[in-house]
């Protein structure tokens, strides 16, 4: 009998673990996606409309709202067998829950402070801007609601009445989940637009890297390639929309034009030789002025230079009918 109850006492430690960690995991997971939707409605909605981040960004909306749906229907079922479990006295508040909840308090508490500090120290520097103070109120907003929360639940002793706060914070999780999802919905770019965005980033960096590797065979041979039919050029020749090859030009000994044509524009926004997309450094050594393009047809003729700055000057190039 004395064996049995001590394999029930460690079935119960090993389940109260299991549980108690699934809950702080998919809890923080549900906290940082839905800070970070909340994060990128701001910045669509309210940011710098000027700048071009969200084009080479990809779609942000994508990752959390898929988090969210998936997530937080799993943190509410857990967060609902586990307290179903305290209230028929299958598991008991032990250790295992009170470091963790301890633990998950003292985060909360760090971020709650650290974030007080955020927003005091950029009001004293003159930052008034709206996304960013609301930036920092929602991630003192979710901190302070996760704290709080879990002040009382660690204190809760009776779990056999149903409790108006715990019923409060399920339906707040639900109901602002759905509102952020919604919004984020409304905002965000439907899915063909943000498939020609990045149709658009790819080209970007084919370009950037063909104009590479043109400056290495230059460099190699002394010569411009007739064509791009070598090998070093084939992983990078081939537009992702159409599946047909960029076109590519020999002008002079040390001229050439390549040409793409993009499905969006991306205008520059402002920050002057400093473009967004860093992948383009890695392969160009420098800003390539086809990051910042207007739809259609855009070519741009490239000079190979000893020095180490090179020129690029874009040719409008009206569009062909069809």
């Amino acid at each position: 009998m004395l064996n049995n109850m001590n394999d029930t006492s460690k079935k119960s430690t090993a389940l109260d673990a299991f549980l108690n960690l699934l809950t702080l995991i998919t809890l923080g997971w549900f906290s940082i996606s839905f800070g970070r939707l909340l994060f990128v409605i701001i910045d669509k909605t309210l940011g710098d409309t000027s700048r071009n981040d969200f084009f080479y960004s990809g779609n942000q909306f994508s990752f959390p709202i898929a988090s969210l749906l998936i997530i937080t229907p799993v943190f509410l079922l857990v967060s609902g067998i586990l307290h179903r479990y305290y209230k028929e006295s299958k598991l008991e508040k032990g250790a295992i829950y009170r470091w963790l909840t301890y633990f998950m308090l003292l985060v909360a508490a760090l971020v709650i402070a650290g974030d007080m500090i955020t927003l005091v120290n950029n009001l004293l520097d003159g930052e008034y801007k709206i996304d960013t103070i609301l930036k920092i109120l929602t991630v003192l907003v979710i901190s302070l609601g996760i704290f709080l929360y879990y002040w009382y639940d660690m204190h809760r002793t009776d779990y056999s009445k149903r409790s108006g706060l715990a019923q409060t914070a399920f339906t707040t999780v639900i109901v602002v989940t759905l509102a952020a999802i919604v919004g984020g919905f409304m905002v965000a770019d439907s899915p063909f637009v943000a498939r020609q965005k990045k149709q658009d980033q790819q080209r970007v960096a084919d370009i950037s890297a063909l104009d590479s590797n043109i400056a290495e065979y230059y460099r190699e041979s002394s010569t411009l390639p007739s064509d791009l039919s070598e090998k070093r050029f084939a992983r990078y020749v081939v537009d992702p929309g159409t599946e047909e090859s960029y076109e590519y030009a020999k002008k002079e000994d040390k001229k050439y034009e390549l040409c793409a044509t993009f499905a969006l524009p991306a205008p520059r926004d402002g920050r002057s030789d400093y473009p967004y997309f860093a992948y383009d450094y890695a392969y160009s050594g420098g800003p390539g002025e086809w990051q910042f393009h207007e739809a259609g047809r855009q070519c741009y003729t490239r000079e190979i230079k000893e020095g180490p700055e090179k020129d690029i000057r874009p040719v409008p190039v009206k569009p062909i009918k069809q």
